[in-house]
């Protein structure tokens, strides 16, 4: 007599099994780099504390804010929006050369680098500028930047 096919393509095999070896070392890999990239908190007994009648010494020097000059197209000039000088005829600015001393001075106490930024309308005259790049020469002044309107 013939034997039958079955219908079942297990038949006579084990059954099949799983392996999850992989799957606990996938595990403990992510376990791991959890571990490792996690930020720890600081605990509270390590924050520094500023007590009253302690003075804290820092090591960041003090941050001097940077002076804007902003040309008008009237030759008017202008700190920190601010007038300083209206006069066009005058081309010694004397008082904002004074202020640029006084401000360089005060930088320099705080230990910081004076910053100046030069806002110039494009209808002022070009000597007008001029005349500001010589009072900041004339203050001592090396970091200057320009504005684009």
């Amino acid at each position: 007599m013939a034997r039958r096919k079955s219908s079942n393509p297990f038949e006579g095999e084990d059954e099949p099994a799983m392996d999850i070896s992989p799957l606990i070392d996938v595990a403990f890999l992510l376990l791991i780099y959890f571990l490792v990239t996690a930020t720890l908190l600081k605990q509270e007994a390590d924050l520094g504390l500023a007590l009253p009648g302690v003075a804290a010494l820092s090591n960041r020097p003090v941050e001097v804010d940077q002076m804007v000059i902003k040309i008008g197209g009237d030759s008017t000039v202008r700190v920190n929006d601010e007038m300083v000088e209206g006069d066009a005829s005058d081309r010694s600015l004397a008082a904002l050369t004074d202020r640029l001393k006084r401000y360089a001075a005060s930088a320099k106490i705080a230990g910081s680098e004076a910053a100046v930024i030069i806002d110039c309308d494009g209808e002022a005259p070009e000597q007008r500028f001029v005349d500001i790049l010589n009072a900041c020469a004339a203050a001592g002044l090396k970091n200057i930047s320009l504005a684009e309107n």
